[in-house]
């Protein structure tokens, strides 16, 4: 008898969502397709220098897990047009980018899910992407994964950049 994919709830799936995102997961324990929704805000952007900010979206159960595949149609709007030609670069992975960083790559697992991408723009154009790269996540390993946004920002930065669109993950 084959399985059949079902929507299940958060508690049902083991993975927790935090403020700002919701989830939809389907699927077996075979594979699971998890999509987020993001309405929220990035950290604050001080400006005029390179920063890594990160937001978590998505941990996924305890044990060991594989991320078989990653997409993400996400955008950031500035609020307080400072930083609206920004381009910065953003990426999917297991560690939040931090520091004084312009490129996600400088911070080891900020883009292992998601190379990053270069958005074009934080006027609320979407950057897309898919990969179908697996990473295998061993227990003692981060669960977590963030969305991850690193520049060397425009003077006076923004204080709440808004960030929306969805970003999926399949995984089992």
């Amino acid at each position: 008898m084959a399985r059949q994919n079902v929507m299940l709830r958060d508690d049902q799936s083991g993975i927790s969502v935090p403020t700002g995102f919701k989830s939809e997961t389907t699927g077996s324990p075979a594979g699971y397709k998890t999509v987020l929704t993001a309405n929220y805000t990035l950290p604050a952007i001080a400006g005029g220098a390179s920063l890594s900010v990160g937001r978590k979206c998505l941990t996924l159960p305890a044990g060991e897990r594989v991320v078989t595949g990653s997409s993400m149609a996400m955008a950031i709007k500035q609020t307080l047009g400072n930083i609206t030609a920004d381009t910065p670069d953003v990426g999917l992975g297991t560690v939040i980018a931090a520091g004084a960083n312009a490129l996600c790559s400088d911070t080891s697992g900020a883009e292992n899910l998601l190379t990053g991408q270069t958005a074009a723009d934080c006027n609320g154009t979407a950057t897309v992407e898919t990969v179908t790269t697996a990473l295998a996540i061993a227990t003692a390993d981060s669960h977590d994964i963030y969305f991850n946004v690193c520049d060397g920002w425009a003077a006076s930065g923004d204080t709440a950049a808004a960030i929306s669109g969805t970003i999926t993950i399949w995984w089992r």
